[in-house]
């Protein structure tokens, strides 16, 4: 007896997902942002300025267009407070400078934080250097503008 053919199901060919720019990543998860986010924020509050600075960029990495200059500015904010740190003034104010420039569209408030204190402190820091004093450093925080934000995780 011959066999019978039976026709195969067609499958679609892959989608054809659009090369990413080089140092591009896919988009994170939104909680997985979120975390390394309040991640970022804890470790720059915590003045551990290298450690915030990667969090963020893992987030510039993934991050669409519209939000990149908001994760660039905060990782050169954190730049520049490492160098203040390792008393390089040049490099400090350098990457202060451009960090302010890139934070300045997200006024007041963005992703949840006060983006306009934040910007104040750093403006007050490089008024000192450009001033040619270096700093007492009283190193800027970033506060959020909403309490979801900040609250503890009491189930620890």
């Amino acid at each position: 007896m011959p066999k019978l053919r039976t026709a195969k199901p067609e499958i679609p060919p892959p989608v054809a997902v659009a090369e990413l720019p080089r140092g591009r990543t896919p988009a994170l998860d939104p909680a997985e942002a979120d975390r390394l986010f309040g991640e970022g924020v804890a470790l720059f509050n915590g003045h551990h300025y290298w450690h915030a600075h990667e969090a963020w960029e893992t987030l510039w990495r993934a991050a669409p267009d519209r939000e990149r200059d908001f994760y660039q500015g905060l990782i050169q904010v954190a730049a520049g407070l490492l160098h203040l740190e390792r008393r390089n003034v040049r490099g400090a104010a350098n990457k202060l400078s451009e960090g302010l420039a890139r934070l300045r569209s997200y006024q007041p408030a963005h992703r949840g934080v006060f983006i306009n204190e934040l910007i104040g402190k750093v403006e007050r820091i490089l008024d000192d250097l450009n001033a040619g004093q270096v700093p007492y450093l009283i190193p800027p925080v970033i506060r959020y503008s909403e309490s979801r934000h900040w609250a503890p995780d009491l189930n620890r």
